[in-house]
């Protein structure tokens, strides 16, 4: 059996060590101290890292190794310091540069709107329109050269009632003059130009079988407005006769410069049978295209003679300045038509 210590041995023992030799303390011997704490172990704590030591009761004593002490908290009371205001001048520029960003932005915007939005001339630009403008007072009537002239009724001056009953029975009314207004809508940029006026459509073959007859009634010769005579079935262009045969035609031009609008008249005498319509070239810069002039129902007229007839003096007169015979000119039409 394994003898058990008796009160007095323990006694002892603890005596023995509670009068250890102060001596030892003195020349840096290891202070040790127990923590008697049931089913734990004793833990040594060295000042030098010295080796672990045996318990006076025969347990292993556990070295451990000293901490470090912790970091001392931060409290609420320990704060940054705070950054002081800036002062008012550099508050005062950072304003101002902002302003002025934003003005430059808008002035920039202000700026671009107009090159975007431009008005310059383009083919939109062009405006046209077209108006019938015969004289009310002095019709156009095409009337078969093969009618019963013997029949045609006199007056004693101008065109009578009578005379004009008569030429809208036999012949057909035309409508020869239009009153053409252009116009470029653009407030800026390049001119528009209008040139060759003619007919594009379909010709007879056959010669003219019809003569104009102007029913003046009024005695003044119909308009005085010049104008500017086309020949839809010839395939020429537009131009002014001149009052001397001599000198050469002047062709129908019209220059439009952005916000110009303009008139004229154009006289539509044709030489065979057409239908179809008015075009014309309308040139910006070196771009150039085809237009239409906007006439109601298109046009359709009838080929006729060159020579026209007027009423004066209350019978058939020849229009222009060499003196003729109506009579002679429509035997002369019939002979070249066949109808003699």
């Amino acid at each position: 059996m394994t003898a058990r210590p008796s009160a007095n041995d323990a006694h002892e023992s603890t005596s023995s060590e509670a009068g250890a030799d102060p001596a030892a303390t003195e020349h840096g011997a290891d202070v040790v101290q127990e923590v008697p704490s049931p089913g734990e172990a004793t833990v040594a704590v060295t000042e030098n890292d010295a080796a672990p030591v045996e318990e006076a009761a025969g347990r292993p004593a556990v070295q451990v190794e000293a901490a470090q002490p912790p970091l001392a908290p931060v409290t609420a009371s320990q704060t940054l310091p705070s950054e002081s205001p800036k002062p008012w001048w550099q508050r005062a520029w950072a304003v101002l540069g902002a302003v002025v960003g934003i003005v430059g932005a808008v002035t920039g915007v202000i700026s671009i709107v107009p090159l975007l939005v431009r008005d310059v001339t383009t083919p939109d630009s062009l405006a046209v329109t077209a108006e019938s403008a015969d004289a009310e007072l002095a019709p156009v009537f095409a009337v078969p050269i093969g009618a019963d002239w013997s029949d045609f009724p006199t007056s004693s001056g101008a065109c009578s009632q009578e005379q004009q009953a008569w030429l809208d029975d036999v012949g057909t009314r035309l409508t020869e003059r239009f009153m053409v207004s252009v116009g470029n809508r653009a407030s800026e940029g390049a001119t528009l130009s209008l040139k060759d006026f003619r007919g594009q459509g379909e010709t007879a073959s056959t010669s003219s079988e019809a003569v104009a007859v102007v029913c003046d009634r009024g005695g003044t010769g119909g308009s005085s407005m010049r104008a500017a005579r086309v020949d839809p079935a010839s395939g020429r262009t537009a131009v002014y006769a001149q009052a001397d045969p001599s000198l050469p035609d002047n062709p129908l031009v019209f220059n439009l410069a952005p916000g110009e609008s303009g008139d004229f008249a154009l006289l539509v005498q044709s030489s065979a049978d057409f239908t179809g319509d008015l075009v014309f070239t309308v040139s910006v810069g070196s771009e150039s295209w085809t237009a239409v002039l906007p006439v109601d129902g298109g046009v359709s007229v009838p080929g006729l003679a060159a020579q026209r007839f007027t009423i004066s003096e209350g019978g058939l007169a020849c229009v222009g300045t060499e003196p003729c015979d109506p009579h002679e000119v429509l035997q002369d039409l019939m002979l070249a038509s066949g109808k003699v």
